[in-house]
């Protein structure tokens, strides 16, 4: 593994598995109690395909998969509770070997109907590597972390975007953050 690399997993370990703890505080004139409101958590790593063929629903190259591979001893160990991918060779393959070594079933979502998967996401709290493609994963993105005027957000013919986003929640209020990482 690269310097990079070890470098990155121990922060996104951290990331995945530590949130700020913050109580709200209420007070009575007679006896002043902390209430701990309810807390939830999503961390959602998003990537697009690694490299793939060319021939009509390509699967991954040599580079693609060695990209794949890597992803993998990334998130190695950072407890995932579902692993996403579009319904293609590519995103599939790039997510089966993290897929594995996590023992999930890979989902399919479906990647032009961003808007209602963005939904279902945030039901459920927890952790999700999701695979896509260069457009829908940055849409998908913007969509997560609210952040939808970020300059470099767009679209990129690159293969080793990494978006690591948390949305944390307390009680009504909503905090998002996002990370972008080459790997």
């Amino acid at each position: 593994m690269n310097k990079f690399l070890s470098n990155l997993a121990p922060w996104l370990m951290l990331c995945a598995l530590v949130s700020p703890t913050t109580l709200a505080t209420e007070s009575s004139s007679i006896t002043p109690h902390k209430v701990a409101e309810q807390q939830h958590k999503w961390t959602f790593i998003l990537v697009r395909h690694g490299e793939k063929l060319k021939e009509k629903n390509p699967g991954l190259n040599p580079q693609g998969q060695a990209r794949a591979d890597r992803l993998a001893q990334m998130l190695a160990h950072i407890p995932l509770d579902k692993v996403y991918s579009t319904d293609y060779k590519r995103t599939l393959q790039t997510a089966e070997p993290t897929a594995l070594h996590h023992n999930k079933t890979i989902e399919i979502y479906d990647p032009s109907e961003l808007a209602a998967f963005t939904e279902t996401l945030m039901t459920r709290p927890g952790t999700y590597l999701i695979v896509g493609h260069g457009n829908t994963t940055i849409t998908l993105a913007k969509k997560l972390s609210l952040q939808t005027d970020v300059d470099k957000m767009d679209y990129t013919e690159d293969y080793d975007r990494l978006y690591f986003i948390e949305v944390n929640q307390m009680g009504n209020k909503q905090t998002h953050s996002i990370y972008r990482f080459s790997y």
